[in-house]
């Protein structure tokens, strides 16, 4: 069995079988970077932590610009993915209107999934997701014993391993204030290779495809809620994705999850070391002495090294040292790319791309670096510890009223929520426990403290 790209690339959106439409200048994948960009989901990144909790510098990553970083990296290397594509595979079609496709096509859904690849992440990174894990981990002892306890383990996985990346994949498919199916209705190959982890919750057991990769990236996480367990395995069917396992939803990666984890990975890695030096974290030098390796490695460079070198501007010589290294990085993981392409489409490849690099040991002495004098920089625990007691707070507040809905009290904090996300008596308690946390999880850095405050009697709203 082998993926095949008619069926992998097309225009078919969910929710949706309507075609293109004629009178728009953007072809169907350029509409999906723009529903992205103008959701207030992808506003509310702005926000949001992405190492530096709450940061003043304006010029300090947060979840937006480190998305929209991650997108320009994407669409280069979809570029090169989508020329070698097409001149291995010959003509590709459009899987729903029968157009030819581009290597633009390529970069244009690469784009798009990389924008929207930290859409579901929750206040206070990845300190918040493990908030939501711990909290529900210590059920016995917090206000959803009552509920958890009615869950089977598949349901329990959601919160036990809550997730961003299908808190996302809910963002982008269902869940809509609208009310209307289908979320933001994008197509069906963004939604897929948005999805880089393609398995639910629950024991995973694999076929013999499954088997035939020594270790899958691809389950180490949870992809998808089981709320929206039927769209992914749509969408998996309509793709073509080959199944790893007979007994539950579980598919081969879309090709291009390949690509957009590793811009994913480029951008983050190198890009924190840039936060850390204007943070002060990390001196000039060293940043240089640990991306110099990665502009030795360009071909054919017109730029020399020594032209960098010569740059006065600490901020400077780092931001062209960071611009050399993505260029060198997004080449290396293009190579591991086609020297792995047929086990890619077969589903016998399941490792990240930047895994795989000849400077790979480079990637993994800036991680280190970065746990030593970024992430354990005293103001980012601090902080993020502080944000932890925010979601456990928020959590203990919204269940204890709806274990209290009867009361005024508890009726007027659950009438606060939203329309679309407002639980009621009675309700199952998976969605009880999934609406709420959905809800907390989409909250901003600010409004989750300000909310925190104003609901614990730490801050008393002002009334004008």
């Amino acid at each position: 069995m082998k993926l095949d790209w008619n069926k992998l690339i097309t225009s078919k959106r969910l929710g949706t079988d309507s075609k293109n439409l004629q009178a728009d200048a953007r072809n169907e994948f350029e509409r999906d970077v723009d529903r992205v960009i103008f959701s207030s989901a992808f506003r509310r990144l702005q926000d949001k932590t992405q190492v530096f909790p709450i940061p003043k510098s304006d010029f300090i990553h947060s979840r937006l610009t480190h998305s929209i970083e991650v997108a320009s990296i994407g669409r280069s290397l979809g570029k090169l993915v989508g020329t070698f594509v097409i001149e291995k595979e010959g003509e590709i079609r459009d899987g729903h209107t029968n157009e030819i496709i581009t290597p633009d096509t390529f970069a244009n859904i690469i784009s798009a999934s990389c924008m929207a690849h930290d859409i579901g992440n929750p206040p206070f990174g990845h300190s918040g997701e493990e908030s939501f894990r711990h909290y529900y981990k210590n059920h016995l002892n917090n206000n959803s014993k009552s509920l958890f306890t009615k869950l089977n383990k598949t349901k329990q996985d959601d919160f036990l391993r809550f997730e961003g990346n299908a808190e996302g994949f809910r963002i982008l498919t269902n869940d809509h204030p609208s009310g209307f199916d289908g979320g933001l209705k994008l197509t069906y190959s963004t939604l897929s290779t948005f999805s880089k982890y393609t398995c639910g919750g629950g024991d995973i057991e694999q076929n013999e495809l499954g088997l035939s990769a020594l270790k899958r990236r691809s389950c180490k996480k949870v992809g998808f809620f089981q709320s929206e367990k039927e769209i992914f395995e749509k969408i998996s069917q309509e793709l073509g994705l080959l199944q790893l396992s007979e007994k539950q939803i579980y598919y081969t990666r879309h090709p291009l999850a390949f690509v957009m984890e590793a811009a994913d990975n480029i951008s983050y890695q190198i890009m924190d070391l840039e936060d850390g030096h204007k943070l002060g974290l990390i001196s000039t030098d060293e940043v240089v002495n640990l991306l110099k390796p990665f502009t030795e490695n360009i071909k054919n460079d017109p730029c020399s090294i020594d032209e960098l070198l010569k740059i006065k501007d600490p901020c400077e010589k780092v931001g062209a040292f960071r611009a050399k290294s993505i260029n060198s990085l997004i080449y290396q993981c293009f190579e591991v790319f086609k020297t792995n392409y047929s086990k890619i489409m077969t589903g016998e490849f399941d490792s990240e791309l930047t895994d795989l690099i000849p400077q790979k040991n480079q990637l993994i002495k800036i991680e280190d670096i970065k746990g030593e004098k970024l992430f354990s920089y005293d103001k980012v625990v601090s902080i993020e510890s502080s944000g932890r007691h925010v979601i456990k707070g928020l959590l203990e507040l919204y269940l204890d009223a709806y274990e209290n809905i009867d009361d005024k009290y508890g009726k007027n904090i659950i009438n606060m929520l939203p329309l679309h996300f407002r639980v009621k008596k009675g309700e199952d308690p998976y969605l009880v426990l999934l609406k709420i946390s959905s809800y907390l999880s989409r909250m901003t850095d600010s409004f989750a403290i300000d909310q925190f405050r104003s609901l614990t009697g730490h801050k008393f709203p002002e009334i004008n």
